[in-house]
């Protein structure tokens, strides 16, 4: 973003007419355009935060129930463990003994636990975007890209509306957690027009691409991305068509070539600034 004191110490040359235009017209549109980004930045974030709080008197919410359960419940457990170890307790060292009970309940609460976490993955629910998703997917989108990259809410709202039954979102305690999407088109390899206009959207195009696919940090490596992935590759597919096409940076080829993606080089994309590769996974002739 540009700072205020760049723009005050801001220096023109002069023309004859007066300041050189040109250079006074560059400065500005580089002040409008850090400015777009600064403005998208603290949208995200208020997003971010909002859906933070949200996360929080969630749990907050589960913490108090959990509370407020009937004490009788707890003493019952207790009377009913005492009265099964009574015969060991009777010959063992009482401090020794609770002890051992200490320890057992620690093992069943951590058990407990990762069945918790384990089960909160399993209910993730993949499922077609809808129209008030619009706010959680770009706050997604906006934690997991570049400011440069992230689609701003306005493409994200277009993106809905011309192809959403080419945009899927993972859901997690009726929260969008995560996401993935692309128009279908004639074009084996993606052009950056591709994102600025979903208008070129072709419900009968023959590739699937990939314009992006995201989850957010604390939901990473369970392995929704893949899930994400596969339900996309599938519905291509299952509409017979001739594969997927997406692009991304090269830490990632590797990821991707999971899935069957192949690299066909550096993209002629120039998104967001940076270097991409193309990746293109091909369905097998029928």
């Amino acid at each position: 973003m540009i700072k205020a004191e760049e723009i005050i110490n801001k220096q023109f040359s002069r023309a004859f007419w007066g300041y050189d235009i040109g250079e006074v017209d560059e400065f500005l549109d580089d002040i409008v355009r850090s400015n777009e980004r600064a403005e998208q930045e603290l949208e995200i974030a208020q997003l971010r935060i909002k859906m933070l709080l949200e996360e929080l008197q969630h749990y907050t919410g589960k913490q108090e129930e959990a509370k407020t359960e009937p004490e009788t419940a707890e003493n019952a457990e207790t009377e009913n463990t005492e009265a099964a170890s009574a015969e060991t307790a009777a010959e063992k060292n009482g401090e020794t003994a609770a002890e051992e009970t200490v320890d057992a309940l620690e093992q069943q609460e951590k058990s407990e636990d990762a069945e918790e976490e384990e089960t909160d993955m399993e209910e993730i629910t993949i499922r077609y975007v809808k129209p008030e998703d619009a706010e959680r997917v770009t706050m997604v989108e906006g934690t997991c890209f570049p400011p440069a990259e992230a689609a701003s809410r306005e493409r994200i709202e277009a993106r809905i509306r011309a192809f959403p039954k080419n945009f899927w979102v993972a859901e997690a305690d009726g929260c969008v957690v995560g996401f993935i999407n692309g128009m279908a088109c004639e074009r084996r390899t993606i052009v950056d027009e591709m994102f600025e206009n979903a208008g070129m959207h072709d419900d009968a195009g023959a590739w699937q691409s990939v314009m992006s696919i995201a989850v957010l940090p604390e939901y990473q490596k369970h392995g929704i991305a893949a899930r994400l992935m596969n339900t996309l590759i599938d519905d291509a597919k299952a509409a017979g068509r001739k594969g997927c096409t997406l692009t991304c940076k090269d830490r990632l080829i590797h990821y991707y070539a999971k899935f069957g993606y192949k690299d066909e080089g550096v993209s002629a994309s120039e998104h967001g600034g940076a270097v991409w590769y193309d990746m293109v996974l091909e369905f097998p002739a029928c």
